[in-house]
């Protein structure tokens, strides 16, 4: 039972009197006495409820406060090329993917980009391969013309930055902007899965169930003390709301809140030096939902 609850209890039987006296409510002697035990059973059986997203700090002067979502172009699509599904590979791991009405290299124009770090790499793909942070790409297309000369779509290929182990492997990409920023429409995220070396080693992850997709805060920024930082993630095969799925976020292993909207937050009043971000995606009884992606935890550092 939390304080609020308690002093609650605590005092309901002597608000109940009042009001009776007053003629608000007519209640008898053993009414007066039933009414607040009742009360409190009802409370315990409820159990403690979960702490809601809100701008109010805690006792760590951490507050996480909501921030409305950049505008995104409805024409933006977002595929992968390159590996097909099941696919085998061998390192180097190069992987293509198409991307329409969405120019990478370029700086973000919205304010956002004045508020919180912003990149030099202009907006970019993040590329997330297992649960592994994910890593920018913004490399020169590579066909931007059709066979009539015609600009139709760009493509881009990229190696993947480190090596991989033999088994089965999963790959999630999505636009983002140069503050880091996911866009969230309906064909801008993409997932598939490939095996390196061999099909032993694991079972792929099934991409139909809910997931969740980390993407800030991280160490790609510079970022500093006194401005607020991004969180920001992408949310596959769901949807998040006071009574459905939730999101988790506990910074620094002591400062939990319940996120019960997708959309970006802004992160205030973390210190200079190293801070972590875990995210749980839970369902609606509050507990974790299964798979590999729903509790990711990621350290990054305040300058």
């Amino acid at each position: 039972m939390n304080f609020n609850t308690f002093h609650i209890l605590s005092n309901l039987e002597g608000w109940i009197e009042k009001i009776s006296r007053r003629g608000y409510l007519k209640l008898t002697r053993e009414s007066t006495m039933i009414l607040p035990l009742a009360i409190l059973i009802s409370a315990l059986a409820l159990g403690p409820a979960a702490k809601p997203i809100s701008d109010a700090g805690d006792s760590s002067g951490i507050r996480v406060v909501p921030v409305p979502r950049t505008p995104e172009p409805a024409t933006s699509l977002l595929t992968i090329a390159v590996p097909e599904p099941g696919k085998m590979l061998n390192n180097p791991v190069w992987i293509q993917f198409r991307v329409e009405g969405y120019a990478l290299g370029a700086d973000s124009q919205f304010d956002r980009a004045d508020e919180v770090a912003n990149s030099k790499m202009g907006q970019t793909i993040h590329v997330v391969i297992d649960n592994y942070p994910y890593f920018p790409i913004n490399e020169p297309a590579i066909d931007p013309f059709d066979e009539q000369g015609y600009y139709y779509y760009q493509s881009y290929k990229f190696e993947v930055p480190y090596q991989l182990d033999e088994g089965v492997h999963t790959i999630r990409i999505f636009p983002a902007r140069s503050f880091g920023e996911s866009l969230k429409g309906e064909r801008v995220f993409h997932s598939t899965f490939f095996y390196l070396g061999s099909q032993d080693g694991g079972t792929p992850v099934d991409l139909s169930k809910p997931y969740l997709t980390y993407n800030e805060p991280s160490d790609q920024f510079y970022l500093q003390e006194g401005k607020p930082v991004l969180l920001d993630f992408f949310l596959t095969n769901c949807e998040l709301s006071q009574d459905g799925y939730k999101v988790k976020v506990t910074i620094d292993g002591k400062s939990s809140r319940m996120v019960t909207s997708w959309q970006p937050y802004y992160i205030y009043g973390l210190k200079r030096g190293d801070h972590t971000v875990r995210l749980q995606l839970l369902d609606s009884q509050n507990k974790q939902v299964s798979g590999p992606f729903n509790d990711v935890e990621r350290t990054f550092t305040v300058n």
